[in-house]
């Protein structure tokens, strides 16, 4: 009997030594005001993929400016879609549920691609609920981007929200699917009216952060006289390799579906992270 006993334990000590350790993953993910992935939880938004099944796994490496961190959630970056906008406060509390917690390093919270916040959590457990209340946001319509860096692994968590921000957070418009047409035309005028949207438009970059190899640069695109209905800027001396507020194309960024159309004298701005140092950067700006 202790010779059986033994072998027992051997076999089992054998088992433990082989098998890998397991490894503690964080996931968690912003329902309050509702970042894009818990709305696909919820079903306010349909057709999300995967994640509208585990909205708290939107994970990849550290560094990205993408809502689904360049990883498998690929549905959040879609910029055309009609994401619901969220009546936010200019001092704000977000909510954070966690599923699985796990050490922290940072939370970074940007807006339209800068970074508004670092909150610095020094390797801290967080709890299953808690929030976080970020002041002086800007008012009007932006994107609230949010990045969880894990203390002790090379990833991060990723939240975007898109937000409507007042001072007392009142509800403000909402992206619309254009309604159906008519199926016979109505009659039209013999002398075609002004069209909107005809003006030119002019675009500066400029390098936000930089770090060996890369850069995250950004540009401002200003319309004329006249408004503009769509928008495309060539950045020269750039490698780009994400953008954000925009779709890439080479070294060309055009204008995401909420932030073509620019009122006389009005702007809107882009982001992008490329490779080199940014130097002699130079952008010209064309209309749709």
């Amino acid at each position: 009997m202790l010779l059986s006993v033994l072998a027992a334990l051997a076999v089992t000590f054998a088992m433990l030594t082989v098998a890998p350790a397991p490894s503690a993953q964080a996931h968690g993910w912003i329902s309050d005001p509702p970042s894009r992935q818990d709305l696909c939880y919820t079903g306010a938004i349909t057709n999300c993929g995967p994640v509208q099944y585990e909205p708290w796994s939107v994970e990849a490496r550290k560094g990205s400016m993408l809502c689904s961190g360049g990883g498998r959630f690929t549905e959040l970056d879609n910029e055309s879609r009609a994401w619901p906008r969220q009546n936010l406060s200019t001092n704000q509390t977000f909510t954070w549920d966690i599923v699985a917690n796990h050490s922290t390093s940072t939370w970074e919270y940007f807006v339209d691609g800068r970074l508004h916040t670092t909150i610095n959590d020094n390797g801290a457990l967080p709890p299953k609920r808690f929030t976080h209340t970020i002041n002086n946001l800007p008012t009007g319509n932006h994107k609230i981007f949010v990045r969880w860096n894990i203390a002790d692994t090379v990833n991060a968590f990723y939240q975007c929200i898109d937000a409507y921000i007042t001072p007392g957070g009142t509800p403000g418009p909402q992206p619309t699917t254009p309604a159906p047409q008519p199926t016979t035309p109505a009659p039209q005028p013999t002398t075609p009216a002004p069209q909107p949207g005809t003006g030119a438009c002019t675009a500066t970059v400029r390098v936000a952060n930089s770090w060996g190899g890369g850069f995250q640069g950004e540009v401002v695109v200003t319309a004329g006289s006249a408004a503009i209905n769509g928008w495309k800027v060539t950045v020269n001396g750039a490698t780009i390799t994400q953008a954000w507020n925009s779709t890439v194309s080479g070294s060309t960024l055009t204008n995401a579906a909420w932030n073509g159309n620019v009122g006389a004298g009005g702007s809107t701005t882009a982001g992008f992270i490329a490779n080199g140092t940014g130097s002699g950067l130079s952008a010209t700006c064309t209309t749709a």
